[in-house]
């Protein structure tokens, strides 16, 4: 059975702030007290009508190809995991991750119950851009984890898991085959019965009157539902399709916290298990309205429920490997994990995502069977793996004697083994200032006995960004040598980045391991002012020669610059950086010819996030006037600064500490100098 599996935990809390707005909040993980209650806010970048499509996709109720469905899956996971998982939260998220390796993984548990309309999302669908869905990973485990309710003690079990099985078609709702369905999980679950794992026990019939005598009666671990359920969008409840107690087989609607008190009287039930379409949707206003979200409520630690419709193909394997990996020890978050890979690799498409796990047992772990019990069932189980396994041997070996035996020639030796690996990352400093230059040392060891190269390596500031910022090359190393690669750089803005290193980007060096070729580093830029002294373009290149700068100089740091035409013949100027001599400064000029049109105006435009204020030093070589003018994001002007600039360097400068009402300057205009030639010497940007 091995060791039981042990998470560290990751719980990220969702509250709607009103207005569109929400706040995600790390109130646990691996890191310590001292980076507790990581937050940062964020909005949908969907239109009300463009989600409405989403996730009429995802739920299968619009007709496309399935191709076109997983990729809109695999958009829709991505950017709410970015919009989710932004700023400092992905940087403590990633070495949250990155320590938990020392265990099984890392559990994600979501607090959605404050969350609003947002709680109702497919969140099985997120995605990290650069690793995979969270969900299909038993590393990271994706779990709903509604925090203010009861926690249930975990009783001693015997084997075999005892499940009760409901299956409800009342004569007055579409017609659920309930001996088909009976069969279904049996067979489903064959393997696992032969070998004294789990046992199956089918009701009479599907009302609670009859759940409620037949619990009372016998013990059972695992309550599993098959038919229909409804959620009524207007009182929040959902409803559950039973039959009716006094016969006549019609229907008899039951809710959620109905079915919950029944199923929390024995404390014997750990897992419920509703296969039946909309179990796990729950209201905005009270995400305990829902039938899953109910159960939950009262104690039992762990409810499997769909969100929509399941194929029965899909349910067939879910229902399978579910219980095996559960029987087998594994923590219920895992075995979700197994279950959903399972119907990915055996289905296909995205009805792995159906179905949803909420879960309040401290550690996942919902049943103790003892160890002896489990390695005795785990045997009975591998048998015929280990004779069937003997037997493959056995030919194999057969086959080696006739292919190789005296009178043939012997297979040429293997070819050396080669593994090139990043062994470190180092950052200097440590907490860089944004656009401050730094150097990112990555130590590259070849790890075999024979030399290797060339072979490419690149960097990218933050996983999340696809664009690369920087590409080079290493000619070769030696056996066992260790190389040390220096790339320079200057991080974009005030955030958190998790930067990557990869080599032999290219494949040209055959490797026995390709995994230790990929390296990731968090990197937190300090509160310092934004300086840019225009000697440098994004990227750390250093600025040789005269340039005309266009829309996309600088957009790896967040703005880009326009100039603002003042006289006549001077429609078409644009900023220049110009090189004269020693001297480097922002100045304007005519697209071909940077000595024309140098007295125009110049535009900040920021393209991120709003800051808290600008100034610039200009050298104009003789004394004139100079307005600065700045706007917010709604293009409102905010404030404006008027001030003679001398010869000298001079600085002019709106900054948000300076003013009772903090500013969020979205562009700032340089305005005037009178025809005097504008010189920008340095630009700097203040943190929001």
């Amino acid at each position: 059975m091995g060791e039981q599996q042990q998470y560290l935990d990751f719980e990220l809390k969702i509250d709607d702030l009103g207005g569109g707005r929400y706040r995600a909040t790390v109130i646990d993980m691996p890191l310590g007290e001292g980076e507790a209650q990581v937050s940062h806010e964020f909005t949908l970048p969907f239109e009300d009508e463009e989600l409405t499509r989403i996730l009429a996709i995802l739920g299968g109720r619009l007709n496309i190809s399935i191709a076109e469905r997983m990729r809109q899956a695999r958009v829709f996971g991505e950017t709410l995991f970015n919009v989710v998982f932004g700023g400092p939260i992905y940087t403590v998220y990633f070495s949250s991750r990155d320590r938990a390796r020392t265990v099984s993984g890392l559990r994600v548990k979501l607090a959605l119950e404050d969350a609003g309309a947002l709680a109702s999302l497919p969140w099985e669908f997120l995605r990290d851009p650069a690793v995979d869905y969270l969900a299909l990973s038993r590393t990271t485990p994706l779990v709903r984890h509604p925090r203010r309710l009861v926690i249930r003690p975990r009783p001693k079990f015997a084997l075999p898991l005892r499940v009760l099985v409901m299956v409800s078609s009342p004569v007055d709702m579409p017609p659920v085959d309930v001996q088909a369905e009976w069969n279904n999980l049996q067979v489903a679950t064959e393997t696992l019965r032969a070998n004294g794992l789990l046992e199956l026990e089918l009701l009479a019939d599907a009302s609670l009157r009859t759940l409620q005598r037949k619990l009372r009666a016998e013990e059972y671990h695992v309550f599993h539902y098959i038919g229909h359920s409804t959620y009524d969008a207007e009182t929040g409840q959902g409803m559950l399709a039973l039959e009716d107690p006094l016969g006549g087989g019609g229907s008899y609607p039951v809710r959620g916290e109905d079915l919950a008190r029944e199923l929390s009287e024995e404390n014997t039930i750990r897992l419920v298990v509703l296969n039946s379409c909309q179990s796990a949707v729950a209201h905005d206003t009270d995400p305990f309205a829902g039938i899953a979200s109910s159960i939950v409520a009262r104690g039992i630690p762990a409810v499997v429920a769909m969100q929509h419709v399941i194929r029965e193909q899909a349910a067939r394997v879910f229902s399978e490997e579910l219980y095996r990996s559960v029987a087998d020890g594994l923590p219920v978050e895992a075995a979700m994990s197994e279950a959903r890979r399972a119907i990915s690799h055996a289905v296909g498409g995205i009805q792995w995502a159906v179905p949803v796990l909420y879960m309040r047992a401290a550690d996942g772990m919902l049943f103790d069977f003892g160890q002896d019990q489990r390695a005795a069932a785990l045997w009975r189980d591998r048998r015929v793996q280990i004779g069937l396994a003997g037997a493959i041997s056995i030919v194999a070996l057969l086959l080696g004697l006739l292919l190789f035996g005296p009178d043939n020639e012997p297979p040429p030796p293997p070819t050396p083994a080669v593994d090139l690996a990043i062994d470190q990352i180092e950052v200097f400093p440590t907490r860089p200032a944004p656009g401050q230059k730094v150097a990112i040392i990555v130590h590259v060891t070849n790890r075999s006995n024979t030399a290797v190269g060339p072979f490419s390596y690149d960097f990218r500031e933050d996983v999340l960004d696809n664009s690369l910022s920087f590409v080079g090359e290493i000619n070769g190393l030696s056996a066992g040598d260790t190389a040390a690669i220096y790339i320079p750089h200057a991080f974009s803005w005030w955030n958190a980045f998790v930067s990557e290193v990869r080599i032999d980007v290219k494949n040209q060096v055959p490797e026995t391991d390709e995994f230790n070729n990929l390296a990731r580093y968090p990197v937190v830029t300090n509160g310092d002012p934004f300086e840019i002294t225009f000697k440098a373009l994004p990227g750390g290149t250093a600025i040789q020669h005269s340039m005309p700068v266009s829309s996309t100089t600088f957009a790896a740091w967040g703005f880009r610059l326009e100039a603002i035409a003042g006289e006549a013949g001077c429609e078409a100027v644009i900023p220049w950086i110009v090189v004269d001599g020693d001297a480097r400064y922002l100045g304007t000029g005519l697209p071909e010819e940077s000595g024309r049109c140098t007295g125009a105006g110049l535009a900040l435009v920021l393209e991120r996030d709003s800051v808290g204020g600008v100034s610039l030093t200009l050298d104009p070589g003789q004394a004139a006037e100079y307005t600065l003018v700045a706007f917010d994001p709604a293009h409102s002007e905010i404030e404006r600064v008027t001030a003679t600039v001398g010869a000298g360097q001079d600085e002019l400068s709106i900054v948000s500490g300076e003013f009772a009402v903090p500013l969020a300057v979205a562009r700032a205009e340089l305005q005037g100098g009178g025809g005097v030639s504008t010189r920008v010497t340095r630009l700097v940007l203040f943190e929001p």
